[in-house]
């Protein structure tokens, strides 16, 4: 019930947890690098430098974990040609040791491999190294097998837990270190811990944190690190003050929360909202900021958390399929002008007040920061209308026709250095961004069709014009540009200063969306025309750039090249067949029964046993269904309840025939039994791990899946039911309750829901009262079960105090053993006292009147759903048979032609119920996705040219015939190559 700090988490699932995550608003310094790692990566409080240069950090967020490593490559490349020069990873523990002692850095868990790959793109890398993550990630990135380790408490200054985190990174950390910038890696910073309740930023409150200080220290960590992270948030810029005198180091954000993980695709809002946030950051002295997501990618396998399925595409600037969405420009526009001007960005101090009037309107707000190297002006409409402005800076100069969209901050540049040449003295219109060309520099220039531009140099000598003549002005060494967007009027202007040329290039935003910066020969070049520009290859001594337009709404057109001292069209080379179907022929379906292990007489001889089940994983497996069996012996005919912990669903079998489906958190089983033995086998299934954010202790008991912990079972029932009619009292103290409890009334005591914020988000105290009814039967024990109550809980039976209870979120028991007082009704009263946000008793109250009970013993476990690969067992699947148990359903597909073309394929899994995907042996991850019906994403790399194979398991068993593989045109391209005419 307790909301978390941060703004964004009014939305369900919030990524950390929550009121105790404070620290991060503390403290956001950054520890400063060893000695030898100075010169290659720094910072002092205005910005990063790297390599001694001032380094605006345009981060992208992205997990090598939730995409396979045929695709790294190109992932990167996209978010390169977005203007991000960083990108932010998590080091997932249990994807690297899912089993203990078994490491994996091989494959798609090569992170060696794929830190090479952020070097080759010359881009940085953050790497957050745990051991904890979040991440919507099962269990929070721990390893499951943690859980069965006795006495291990995590994120705390435990030895049975530190132990195990200090064999992992003595497996992690030299990768990480070898990679680090001074010895020739990307990674220029490293984050310990993630979101912990106590450790952000250099705080060091505890030995925990001391500990992965000195390990991280003694493996060779030299670049700047700090803990848990900085300023996570959906708009981290706030009311825009980030400038701060106490400040050692850069504000930074490592986690711009840029849409939601419970989202697909692209909303129309998106766009403008998530860019005003970024520009907000680049106006007011960040020193750059990382977007979680930049790429959100899929969790394949079993790796999805309980608030996910297969999908994490989040809504993010690169699609699941490596489609572009429009949020994806937005951030390219603020990317290329953040780090085009990063000497002014990095290096700056606020200049506001010296621009204060340069407006007389004060609807648009202003901002400013300066350099050495220049000075930049922000003007932002904060308002949600568009506004239309005239500004004159200069009488030499004529007014400016600025136009603002709601919400829009537009820079201004003034004073800039762009050689030892030229002087960019006023840009009174967008710049989009400026390159460095050799002698060359390249400004692209945003200006809405039918608009004007206005820029205004000053050279230190006469300058020649080659280009574009007409529209230049010249007074003595003071160059003005005035020119429009519109058919017939040039996009390209140069003029030389010496050895030093300036090149002006023109476009609306749909041009400049289409302008992409690579490198040609080792030299910087600039591209425009296609909706994406890949990678650039060499051919019989040609070069060739790959291409991509959107195969939905198609439309090829002119491309130019820029390099240093030519301007070249390319010609496109492409194919011209776009027919494609929007459905793949299934091939007819064959099925084979997984519900085999339900049978009466199966051999389970070979499965893991114990007296008592034990939760889902203790054998070793790693999915997300297992099998549970054993024997009962029934004295008489009647009807029998059995009581089961765990989490998760149920289906139960009684002698091979189903009987029962539930879930199992709801703890009762209720079936009809006549007298005699029995084989009852349960299978469990779940839909994700809990990520446990800002959780620390004992994990064993944490959100068990499966069976967990001793089985009852007796003759009637059933014998759980939630207690009703709530009512509060609000208090006016803590010492209140010192007092006693007060006398119920219907005057002063009001009716009370479970779940409701008793306390209007604000510290307080209150009473909370119900009547527990008499129970059935003569009973000697009650068991009162409280799942969370926010946050600290006095709990009183008929008065008396009888137990203590702190710490919202934390489930605990109270048991009444006085067959005396079970004989009538029963007062149950709590005080509650409430630190902060909201509060009151969360969770429904159960009570339990079971009493003495048969404990049921003997179980045999067998975790996952099976050999999918398994040839053996496969027959035809006929007409009209209905299944009631997991089964598993496979048939083929052929693959069509596709040259030219980048075809995204999905499963729709209509008509199923929960379960998994696999293509050609490789699992897509669990439906049915939670965001909608977009169905499950099949990575092209995957594919192969022919026949391929797919295999669904339905945990019910629910025919395939509704099942398709189906076209997702939107995120579907058209693949073409650029060559010099």
């Amino acid at each position: 019930m307790k909301v978390s700090i941060y703004s964004f988490l009014l939305l369900l699932g919030c990524t950390i947890g929550i009121n105790k995550a404070r620290s991060q608003a503390i403290n956001d310094h950054i520890f400063p690098p060893h000695a030898a790692a100075k010169s290659f990566i720094n910072f002092n409080k205005k910005g990063f430098l790297i390599n001694g240069k001032p380094t605006f950090l345009v981060s992208a967020g992205l997990e090598y974990a939730r995409v396979p490593q045929q695709l790294w490559y190109d992932r990167l490349l996209r978010l390169k040609r977005a203007g991000f020069n960083c990108v932010e990873i998590y080091t997932l523990w249990n994807f690297h040791e899912p089993h203990e002692g078994k490491f994996v850095f091989t494959g798609d868990h090569d992170l060696n491999r794929f830190l090479d790959l952020v070097k080759q793109l010359d881009l940085y890398a953050i790497v957050r190294v745990g051991p904890y993550y979040c991440a919507e990630w099962d269990l929070g990135g721990y390893p499951l097998w943690l859980k069965f380790k006795p006495g291990l408490r995590v994120r705390e200054d435990n030895e049975a837990f530190v132990k195990y985190v200090d064999r992992y990174f003595d497996k992690l950390l030299p990768i990480v270190c070898k990679q680090q910038i001074n010895r020739g890696g990307p990674v220029i910073i490293v984050q310990l811990e993630n979101e912990h309740n106590d450790g952000w930023g250099t705080a060091v409150p505890n030995n925990y944190f001391k500990r992965l200080q000195s390990k991280a220290l003694a493996q060779g960590l030299q670049v700047p690190y700090f803990f848990s992270g900085l300023h996570h948030a959906s708009d981290p810029a706030g009311d825009g003050t980030l400038d701060d005198a106490a400040r050692p180091n850069p504000w930074f954000s490592t986690e711009f929360w840029s849409v939601w993980y419970s989202q697909y695709g692209a909303k129309p809002a998106d766009s403008a909202v998530y860019a005003r946030r970024t520009w907000k950051i680049i106006a007011h002295g960040g020193g750059g900021y990382n977007y979680y997501m930049a790429h959100g990618g899929s969790n394949f396998n079993y790796s999805n958390n309980d608030e996910d399925a297969a999908s994490y595409d989040y809504g993010a600037a690169v699609g699941q399929a490596g489609d572009l969405r429009p949020i994806y420009f937005a951030f390219k526009r603020a990317g290329f002008f953040a780090r085009s001007f990063q000497d002014v960005l990095a290096d700056g101090t606020d200049a506001t007040a010296a621009y204060k009037s340069l407006l007389a309107d004060t609807t648009l707000k202003i901002t400013a920061r300066k350099s050495d190297a220049g000075e930049v002006i922000f003007l932002d409409n904060p308002g949600n209308t568009v506004m239309e402005k005239s500004i004159v800076v200069d009488a030499k100069l004529p007014a400016a026709h600025l136009k603002l969209s709601a919400g829009e901050i537009y820079p201004l540049v003034h004073n800039y250095h762009i050689n030892d040449k030229v002087k960019l003295k006023w840009a009174l219109t967008r710049i989009y961004g400026l390159f460095k060309q050799g002698n060359t520099a390249t400004i692209l220039v945003e200006v809405p069709e039918g608009g004007k531009a206005l820029l205004n140099f000053e050279t230190v000598q006469n300058a020649i014009f080659t280009k574009g003549k007409q529209r230049f002005s010249v007074n003595g060494q003071s160059v003005i540009l005035q020119t429009e967007n519109k058919p017939g009027f040039e996009k390209e202007y140069i003029f030389e200063v010496g050895d030093k040329r300036i090149r002006v290039l023109i476009a609306d935003a749909a041009g400049m969306d289409k302008t992409w910066a690579t490198e040609v020969a080792d030299a910087n070049a600039i591209v425009s025309g296609p909706s994406y520009l890949g990678d650039v290859v060499v051919k019989n001594n040609r070069v060739q750039f790959e291409a991509e337009q959107p195969l939905a709404g198609l439309s090829m057109s002119d491309a130019m090249l820029y390099t240093e001292k030519a301007s070249v069209v390319l010609k496109s080379i492409h194919q011209p067949n776009l027919k494609v179907p929007s459905k793949l022929i299934l091939s007819p379906w064959q099925h084979k029964n997984a519900a085999v292990y339900a049978t009466g007489n199966f051999n389970d001889s070979k499965w893991f046993a114990s007296a008592n089940p034990l939760q889902m994983g203790a054998d070793g497996n790693l999915t997300a269904d297992a099998w549970y069996r054993t024997h009962l012996n029934i004295p008489l005919n009647g009807k029998y309840t059995l009581q089961i912990a765990g989490g998760g669903r149920a289906i139960a079998f009684v002698d091979g025939v189903k009987v029962a489906s539930w879930k199992i958190a709801d703890s009762e089983l209720s079936l009809p039994l006549k007298r005699g033995k029995h084989t009852l086998a349960i299978f469990t299934a779940h839909d994700g791990r809990d990520k446990l954010a800002a959780y620390t202790g004992a994990i064993t008991d944490v959100d068990p899946k499966g069976i967990s912990g001793p089985v009852s079972i007796k003759k009637g029932g059933p014998f759980i039911s939630t207690l009703q009619n709530w009512y509060f009292k609000k208090a006016h103290g803590a010492g209140e309750v010192k007092n006693g409890i007060p006398q119920s009334d219907t005057v002063n005591w009001q009716k009370y829901n479970i779940g409701d914020d008793a306390f209007n988000k604000q510290e307080g105290y209150g009473w909370f009262e119900t009547i527990i009814p008499v129970q059935a039967g003569a009973i000697s024990k009650l068991t009162i079960s409280f799942k969370s109550v926010d946050e600290d809980a006095i709990v009183f039976i008929n008065g008396r105090q009888v137990a203590s209870h702190n710490g919202w979120n934390s489930p605990f028991k109270v048991e009444v053993n006085n067959a005396e007082i079970l004989q009538k009704p029963v007062r149950l009263t709590i005080f509650v006292s409430n630190h902060s946000n909201e509060g009151g008793i969360d969770q429904p109250v159960k009570i339990n009147s079971i009493g003495k009970a048969t404990t049921v013993r003997g179980w045999k476990m067998l975790g996952g759903p099976g050999n999918i690969a398994d040839q053996r067992g496969w027959k035809k699947l006929f007409v009209g048979t209905v299944y009631t148990g997991p089964q598993l359903y496979r048939s083929a597909f052929v693959l069509p032609a596709a040259k030219g073309k980048e075809l995204i394929w999905r499963v729709h899994t209509d008509g199923l119920s929960y379960g998994s995907v696999w293509v050609n042996g490789h699992n897509l991850g669990r439906y049915p996705e939670k965001i909608g019906d977009i169905g499950m994403y099949i990575p092209s790399c995957w594919l192969i040219p022919g026949s391929n194979q797919l295999v669904i398991y339905d945990e019910n068993g629910k025919r395939p015939g509704m099942v398709s593989i189906q076209l997702e045109k939107q995120a579907s391209r058209v693949i073409y190559s650029l060559e010099g005419k």
